[in-house]
């Protein structure tokens, strides 16, 4: 089913360049969004792999299609980028400052393949702090991660959102109006397996 959903972008961009579309496509996480504005902020993945997605693209304001018909459903913002967990590396959006940062953390369980009818995040919400321990454990239901990780005391009292997973967005656009989504589209809330 992933490589179907690879071959039917791949299929789209081949079909948008074809009919001259004069634009591009931008995708990544949702680390900021404004409902009153109709505003969202991305930090770009940049290797569009399904399987290894790496956000370290920059951080990328848009403004959302007034035509709701070129919209998905609304994202949900987050902090959280993403864990590597060979590096004892977290990255994460800085609000405050509008940046990426990194983190080190140590690795406490790691669990792959884990789709979201496991007991294991089945009616669970993520993330989950637990301070006396010193972890956060987070779920990403895009690989089927479920990740538990220690962190410095400090970090723990970072805001809420530093440890949540935003929606993957992804966002067409024209390069006459490099700020202006042209469609949108919530890619952790969208199946085009179904209608």
């Amino acid at each position: 089913m992933r490589n179907f959903a690879l071959v039917l972008v791949v299929a789209l961009a081949l079909c948008l360049a074809a009919c001259d579309f004069n634009g591009g496509v931008e995708q990544g996480r949702c680390v900021a969004y404004n409902p009153d504005e109709k505003t969202v902020t991305l930090v770009v993945d940049t290797t569009l792999d399904q399987h290894n997605p790496h956000y370290n693209g920059g951080v990328h304001v848009f403004k959302l299609p007034e035509n709701p018909l070129d919209m998905g459903p609304a994202p949900v913002a987050g902090g959280l980028l993403m864990v590597q967990p060979d590096k004892n590396l977290v990255l994460y959006y800085d609000r405050e400052t509008g940046t990426v940062k990194e983190m080190p953390i140590e690795m406490v369980a790691e669990e792959k393949g884990v789709n979201a009818k496991s007991p294991s995040v089945k009616g669970k919400t993520f993330p989950v702090i637990d301070k006396a321990k010193g972890t956060v454990t987070v779920y990403s239901p895009r690989l089927e991660e479920l990740l538990t990780f220690k962190v410095s005391p400090e970090a723990l009292e970072l805001p809420a959102y530093t440890w949540e997973l935003g929606d993957e967005v992804r966002i067409a656009i024209r390069k006459d109006q490099p700020g202006h989504a042209i469609r949108f589209m919530n890619v952790s809330k969208t199946s085009i397996f179904t209608r």
